[in-house]
């Protein structure tokens, strides 16, 4: 795991070493154990290593190929890249190193993109090609690991984290065009960010750029496609219970420790159990506690680790480090926090640091098992007409903030805008209520995703939405967990987004998945024999963090939060007065309060990235 950086200039001009030196030096946290650079004329390269795979000098990058013709960065795992290992040798390659970076370089130069689909991993890399003067970028399938890039009429630069694009002298502003978005859906999807400039290289996507300026972008892997053309599977909870125990046992392949983020629930605990199953032992277990809160499930993991033997780190971050956890992890992220619990996780990926150096996650399962609450809204939208009648003779009194927002969800339009909206907090009529100018939003990318789904699903509007969060929502957590575990100098693997689970996944029946009072039924069928009622049985809370509570008890952040309050942030991103009046209303105070504080740690990235840290005048947009 690493950090990866390069320019390909469009002018003939030669790559300064020292742009390169100080592209790598913006995100060495991604990378302490080695650097190197490399240039060659008008191209070149930064890298930043994390040692996991072959921790020797031999796994060093940029990495060349024996001719020098192929020149590679690379950031990710193959966890599959030993079985390549006789097939490249018996067509003449060497190797020098037991690095999967190698086994990489050797496939791309013997059967170029068509090497792609048989890769499981996650990965993002840059291969130069000096014969053909071309510049290969490529994107694992689903997006764990990041690529930005910024391309003018003179230069194409790219790199695993907008601030080392920064570091190249490209000026940092903020893109006013995607606000609306970021406030209603809490982040930008597709290829667009929160940055002027700055775009994201799709997942499941390579690209060709030429020293001419040609970007010509290719989609190598689509879901959809991979779900219509897989095989049937005739026995769903036997396929599902082995490929998960191998998707779990590959992600330990490791030349350092490895540990599991475990919150207490079915996803992480079902990580831990399968590597009790498969025979590994000594694993530690890392988690985030929350003193004097009701939603605190720090006891539930410490009981189930120490039942399996597994040694337990249970961390809080609460006033005192609290605020240095906000800022360092808005830095990491780029963007302002919308999920909330960054800081809580970089605070554990330090922790776990002093442990291990690879740590594995239940991202993803929700996403593909149907384990959110609010897709359980989903089955009953075939019946709209005797919704509305229940909640229209529903007394005001007994509506709870949940049925208030079922309310509004009804309310909000067509199937495919319901879909849309299902991951945000807010609705188009909330913003109505509060006078804000952000409805109308158009993206083409969730349009196309949301056309995918209802090809595919056609009568069914839960997989429908499934398939669209796993394209749009997954993928800010995958950026929020690449960001706050990279910054700590840690590695982190999800064996729920196996592309054999993913593809498998989307075959099988809607019964599989969203039966059942929790969702995740093929999960909870097949682990079942694994783990305790306690778990089993235990409401999902996620990982919900306090804030109000939190900012309360820090006097740096209460400091900040009056400031915020009173500062001209609410202008800047264009908010009439009569909207921040409506915000920070008395009656609106529990209904706004998510808004408040995503507006509130917008002010945070504005001060200690977009202004501090990419040292930008206070009027800069």
């Amino acid at each position: 795991m690493c950090g990866i950086a390069g320019i390909l200039n469009f002018n003939q001009q030669q790559v300064s070493p020292q742009i390169l030196r100080s592209m790598g030096n913006a995100i060495a946290h991604r990378g302490p154990d080695d650097s190197g650079i490399w240039s060659n004329d008008s191209v070149g390269f930064a890298h930043q290593r994390l040692s996991i795979i072959d921790t020797s000098a031999a796994g060093s990058q940029p990495m060349h190929s024996d001719d020098k013709r192929f020149t590679i960065v690379y950031n990710g795992e193959l966890y599959n890249h030993n079985d390549f290992r006789n097939e490249l040798a018996q067509k003449g390659f060497t190797f020098r190193s037991k690095s999967d970076t190698e086994v990489l370089l050797y496939l791309f130069i013997c059967y170029g993109p068509a090497m792609l689909k048989r890769l499981n991993g996650m990965f993002a890399f840059a291969i130069w090609d000096q014969l053909k003067e071309e510049l290969f970028i490529c994107r694992d399938r689903i997006g764990v690991k990041p690529f930005y890039y910024h391309i003018n009429k003179d230069q194409f630069s790219f790199a695993s984290e907008p601030k080392a694009i920064f570091a190249s002298g490209i000026q940092a502003k903020l893109n006013q065009a995607n606000i609306n978005e970021w406030l209603y859906y809490r982040h930008v999807a597709g290829n667009q960010t929160l940055l002027q400039g700055i775009q994201k290289l799709l997942p499941g996507h390579y690209a060709f750029v030429k020293p001419d300026g040609s970007f010509q972008q290719t989609r190598w892997w689509k879901l959809s496609e991979q779900i219509q053309n897989h095989p049937k599977i005739d026995h769903p909870y036997n396929w599902f219970e082995e490929t998960f125990h191998d998707a779990v046992k590959s992600r330990m392949i490791a030349d350092v420790p490895v540990g599991v983020m475990l919150s207490g629930g079915i996803d992480s605990s079902s990580i831990a159990a399968s590597l009790k199953h498969s025979n590994f032992e000594h694993i530690h277990t890392f988690n985030v506690g929350f003193s004097d809160y009701k939603y605190d499930e720090s006891f539930i993991a410490k009981r189930y680790s120490e039942s399996l033997s597994f040694p337990f780190h249970g961390i809080t971050v609460e006033k005192t480090n609290l605020f240095q956890a906000v800022v360092k992890s808005t830095v990491s992220y780029d963007e302002p926090l919308v999920h909330l619990n960054d800081p809580q996780i970089l605070s554990l990926a330090s922790a776990a640091k002093k442990h291990v150096k690879v740590l594995l996650s239940g991202e993803g399962a929700d996403e593909f098992l149907g384990g959110y609450v609010r897709y359980k809204v989903f089955r009953y939208l075939k019946h709209p007409n005797v919704l509305n009648t229940l909640l229209s003779i529903t007394p005001d009194r007994f509506k709870n903030t949940r049925i208030k927002k079922l309310e509004r969800y009804i309310a909000n339009g067509t199937i495919n805008e319901l879909i849309k909206s299902n991951g945000a907090n807010y609705f188009e009529t909330d913003f109505n209520d509060l006078n804000l100018p952000y409805l109308n939003i158009t993206n083409t990318y969730r349009d196309e995703i949301t056309r995918e789904a209802s090809q595919l699903y056609p009568k069914d509007i839960s997989r429908q939405l499934l398939y669209y969060d796993q394209h749009t929502y997954l993928q800010s957590l995958n950026d929020r967990n690449d960001r706050a575990t990279m910054g700590a100098s840690l590695e982190c693997r999800d064996p729920f987004m196996d592309y054999r689970l993913m593809e498998g996944l989307g075959t099988l029946s809607t019964k599989h998945l969203l039966k059942g009072r929790k969702g995740k039924y093929i999960l909870m069928q097949t682990m079942k024999k694994h783990l305790p009622d306690y778990i089993l049985n235990h409401q999902k809370v996620g990982f919900s963090v306090p804030w109000e509570m939190l900012i309360k008890q820090s006097e740096e952040l209460s400091f900040e939060y009056q400031e915020y309050i009173n500062s001209d942030i609410f202008e800047w991103i264009g908010l009439s007065r009569e909207s921040v009046q409506n915000l920070f209303a008395k009656n609106n105070t529990q209904r706004f309060y998510q808004l408040q504080l995503q507006l509130f740690f917008f002010y945070i990235w504005r001060k200690y990235y977009l202004f501090e840290y990419t040292h930008q005048p206070a009027n800069a947009v």
